[in-house]
């Protein structure tokens, strides 16, 4: 069984070339910036918005990786702001800011 989780992250106060590197960078993590759907294609996430499909089995252990991952990467990226994480597994909501 699958679920999904979503990591949103506030991108009205970050400027276009934090933007374009944190695109890359998500990627590279494993998360994408559409979602399957099973009955009418991929689904586009809204901009800052990057999830992943995972194992419900497993969840709160992928859920950590991406977590811990996305947030250290902000921090590389010297991204100040605010992030929402949506498991829709649980549901399990997290919001913080770095």
């Amino acid at each position: 069984m699958e679920g999904i989780v979503t990591f949103t992250i506030a991108t009205n106060k970050i400027c276009a070339d934090q933007i374009t590197r944190l695109n890359a960078e998500v990627l590279t993590l494993g998360l994408k910036t559409t979602l399957p759907q099973t009955e009418c294609g991929d689904m586009p996430l809204p901009a800052g918005t990057y999830g992943a499909v995972i194992q419900i089995g497993d969840q709160m252990a992928q859920l950590k990786h991406y977590y811990r991952s996305l947030v250290a990467l902000m921090r590389k990226l010297k991204i100040k702001g605010k992030y929402l994480v949506n498991l829709s597994a649980g549901p399990t909501y997290v919001c913080g800011e770095l």
